[in-house]
């Protein structure tokens, strides 16, 4: 276990698995470019020509196919990351927040989707309501998932989570209780904390329509709540003075969020805030709970 040394959740614990990442992937765009034809040819046959790496990292690589690119090839050296983001995939199936998803492989762990190359410009106000009301809508995706997707994944229902024993790498109990009651008073006991968004400026796209997606969903988790994505919001906007201000953002987040069901006051996202801060060791709230 590790804490997070920078960014919005400094300060927090991050656990990583046994043996982390025994295959990094190649940086090499040319000899990523040769080991991707060999798997779209054997596992996404149809996909479009031609293929061109737009990013070789040593966890995953992005591939655009066809000219102009109509989609992406996506590749993960980490099957957490993989798994994560096939899970964000078919929780949020229905909501319309993520690219559109033609295709995936387990056992190579790649997949296909919607290329979105437009990005959202946030400094004006609407784009980042829009991404406000994108992240809400994950955020209260549970209270909407048909039967089976509500039973395969009962086991992390918040009011679960309120009588349980903290994950080990909680360093104040108490307080991630209080959280986790916190939220099923707004949200309900049967609420699937849903959150931990990978949010970044570059990862808001536009559809051709207008519609604003969420790309690189693959740390999403059933079990963190909501919370981390507000604090990663209030940190955007507190980092560019032409992005509103985290105060804003808050108070919007809270309407977009009760709006689709939620029950939050501003004094209980408040005091959720607080404790998931007292609860993880986060070092700052950037200006979300005032």
């Amino acid at each position: 276990m590790t804490a997070v040394s920078a960014g919005p959740l400094a300060g927090t614990a991050r656990t990583r698995p046994e043996g982390w990442l025994p295959h990094p992937l190649t940086t090499d765009h040319a000899i990523a470019e040769q080991q991707a034809r060999v798997l779209l040819a054997r596992h996404h046959h149809w996909a479009p020509e031609p293929l061109r790496c737009v990013a070789a990292r040593y966890r995953t690589a992005a591939f655009a196919l066809g000219d102009p690119a109509r989609q992406l090839l996506k590749r993960h050296a980490d099957e957490a990351a993989y798994l994560g983001e096939m899970l964000a995939y078919q929780l949020l199936a229905d909501e319309h927040v993520l690219p559109e998803l033609h295709s995936f492989c387990d056992s190579s762990r790649t997949l296909v989707v919607e290329y979105l190359e437009d990005g959202a410009d946030l400094a004006e106000t609407s784009a980042f309501e829009d991404l406000i009301r994108a992240v809400a809508t994950v955020h209260t995706a549970s209270a909407r998932w048909r039967p089976v997707i509500a039973e395969a994944v009962s086991g992390w229902r918040v009011r679960i989570a309120a009588t349980s024993q903290a994950p080990d790498w909680i360093g104040d109990p108490p307080e991630w209780h209080r959280l986790m009651h916190l939220v099923a008073d707004a949200h309900g006991p049967d609420h699937v904390p849903l959150g931990h968004l990978d949010l970044k400026p570059d990862h808001v796209r536009r559809r051709p329509d207008g519609r604003l997606a969420l790309i690189d969903a693959e740390t999403l988790r059933p079990d963190l709540t909501g919370l981390p994505d507000l604090i990663t919001l209030a940190y955007i906007a507190s980092g560019d003075a032409s992005f509103p201000s985290p105060r804003w953002v808050r108070r919007t987040y809270l309407r977009h969020v009760n709006g689709l069901g939620a029950q939050w006051t501003d004094r209980t996202l408040a005091s959720a805030l607080t404790a998931f801060a007292s609860a993880t060791g986060l070092r700052s709230l950037h200006g979300a709970q005032e």
